[in-house]
């Protein structure tokens, strides 16, 4: 059985500034303990980056499951809506119940802590929807069509 966590929060939200006069950054440390936890390792700086140069009305839904345990997975929602001015992506992760304690522990203190913090959610079958391959291509319209994807990687 699992567990489901999801959230919206800008991006910045995902890695931390140890130095306010150096653009060196560092993987969030609440994130990075969720990720040891459940043993994937996502590469956030490779995300950030590029959630940066990507265009506007861009950016698909990237979805990192283990390998040995394939319902395990965090999943993170880069589409660059046009109206957004907050950065906001929605992410969030797929968990086994006997890590639910301590990965909900850390979720909320991940959460908690956004100064751009929007929504929160957990539960059973929260990332159902999200996780739907039949789902894509989504379409986003915004003056033109964007066909959304999901990508799969197993680390």
């Amino acid at each position: 059985m699992t567990y489901d966590f999801w959230m919206m929060a800008s991006i910045m939200e995902l890695v931390e500034y140890p130095d306010e006069t150096s653009d060196d950054y560092i993987v969030h440390p609440t994130l990075q303990t969720i990720m040891n936890v459940l043993e994937i390792q996502v590469p956030i700086a490779e995300i950030y980056e590029r959630f940066f140069g990507q265009s506007i009305h861009t950016g698909h839904v990237l979805v990192f499951a283990n390998k040995q345990q394939p319902h395990v997975c965090v999943v993170l929602d880069t589409y660059r809506d046009p109206l957004d001015q907050l950065d906001l992506i929605q992410f969030g992760w797929r968990v086994n119940t006997k890590d639910v304690h301590l990965v909900r522990q850390l979720t909320r203190k991940l959460f908690d802590n956004c100064e751009e913090g929007i929504r929160y959610e957990e539960g059973q079958s929260i990332l159902y929807q999200v996780l739907q391959e039949q789902r894509y291509p989504r379409k986003f319209y915004y003056e033109t069509l964007y066909e959304q994807q999901m990508k799969k990687f197993w680390v």
